[in-house]
């Protein structure tokens, strides 16, 4: 909604003449007229019917005019813009003198009446900004004054905690606003420009003094503060210890086995999994080996303890229990298998070992093994039968190994 041309031509007029005739009753009658800076605007030439009006609302100061040097004359007027008219003639104490006429004053109260709103809007927001330049202006004071101590032996201020403060000041500083906002009109209130300078002036040189005061801190530095309270380290605080890997704990192989029971020499094939660390620095093995010339199966289980984990060459040594599945043996004819039937003998076991690793991942072993069988009726076992009493008896064999391990 706008104030139309008609409207704001008579008050800016009923202004104009007020004013002149309060300039005139309050100017002393022996003093000479002087000549007073008018601002020339390119749209309001000489002889123009409103030009008076207009350089006496303008020296008055109620009106700027716009920033390319025009008044505008032919535009509506905003209700904010009509507002800011009428704030500035109540600020101006003008009209509390007195010398306005009852019918000028009538006129120029419709007007403020007509624009009560905005003028209430303008006159809170002018207060609020006065408000927050007068805060601004406590803090920096304050400031200085917590600035001032540095000197003191007794100060304990971490200046770079106090320098973070001073830049976020700077920049609320530099966001104060300029005037009440909305559609471009006249220019607000003279001043504002020329106070943030100078608070940027001050806060530059307080800077200054700060950044000139020696470094006291050379460890860990805490400031308690209310308002950003803060932990400053200065130097190295060292790389925390890294938790020791698990990679290469699992492991399983492929092997070829080199056995020998009783007086037999045989060769077989096997795997192995096992982990380097079952229960604490204890580990456990399975393996599995195969001989292709009498289809024996032998799979031993064994608990295995590391003498140096973790380095590329890694003894071991360890103990358990297995069983041997292979054909039943003809106790008549010592070692020669009888035409039908399977047995499983059981034996417990000793083994020392040592890999050797290329990488975390891949290596070597070789690995040797002797065996007690408690049992002893299959031909697996490689031990003799007994031929006097037909019994099969008890007795050790061994077994070397030698393949090639992944670890993961």
């Amino acid at each position: 909604m706008h104030i139309q041309n008609t409207k704001i031509l008579t008050i800016a007029s009923t202004l104009a003449l007020a004013l002149g005739v309060a300039g005139a009753q309050t100017a002393p009658a022996a003093t000479t007229a002087t000549t007073t800076q008018v601002t020339t605007f390119t749209d309001v030439p000489a002889g123009h019917w409103a030009k008076d009006a207009v350089d006496v609302i303008v020296q008055k100061g109620l009106i700027q005019g716009f920033p390319d040097g025009t008044f505008r004359g032919n535009e509506n007027l905003t209700r904010y813009q009509a507002a800011l008219i009428f704030y500035r003639l109540l600020q101006s104490g003008t009209l509390s003198s007195g010398s306005v006429s009852s019918t000028d004053m009538t006129t120029i109260a419709n007007g403020i009446q007509e624009v009560s709103t905005e003028l209430a809007s303008v006159s809170s927001r002018v207060s609020d900004l006065e408000k927050l330049t007068a805060d601004q202006q406590a803090r920096i004071t304050a400031l200085e004054t917590q600035a001032a101590t540095l000197n003191s032996s007794a100060a304990s201020t971490d200046t770079t905690a106090l320098t973070a403060r001073i830049d976020a000041l700077e920049t609320a500083v530099k966001n104060i606003p300029a005037g009440p906002t909305g559609p471009q009109g006249p220019a607000g209130p003279a001043g504002s420009a020329a106070n943030t300078t100078a608070l940027e002036a001050r806060l530059a040189a307080l800077e200054a003094r700060v950044n000139a005061q020696p470094a006291t801190s050379t460890t860990t530095t805490t400031t308690n503060n209310t308002t950003n309270p803060s932990t400053i380290v200065i130097g190295d605080t060292g790389t925390p210890a890294t938790t020791a890997s698990n990679a290469g704990r699992l492991y399983v192989g492929a092997n070829y086995d080199y056995s020998l029971g009783g007086n037999q020499e045989r060769g077989s094939y096997g795997a192995v999994v096992g982990t380097t660390q079952a229960i604490g620095p204890v580990g456990a093995q399975v393996s599995v080996d195969y001989e292709p010339k009498n289809g024996t199966i032998n799979a031993d289980a064994s608990a295995t303890y590391r003498i140096n984990d973790g380095g590329t060459i890694s003894p071991y040594v360890g103990a358990g229990f297995g069983l041997t599945s292979s054909k039943t043996r003809d106790t008549a004819n010592r070692n020669v298998a009888a035409t039908t039937g399977t047995s499983t003998d059981y034996s417990v076991n000793g083994l020392v070992g040592v890999d050797y690793k290329f990488t975390d991942s891949i290596g070597v072993y070789a690995e040797a093994m002797g065996r007690y069988y408690i049992t002893n009726s299959g031909i697996g076992t490689g031990l003799d039968g007994n031929t006097t009493t037909g019994a099969n008896k008890s007795g050790f064999g061994s077994t070397a190994k030698a393949g090639l391990k992944f670890f993961f």
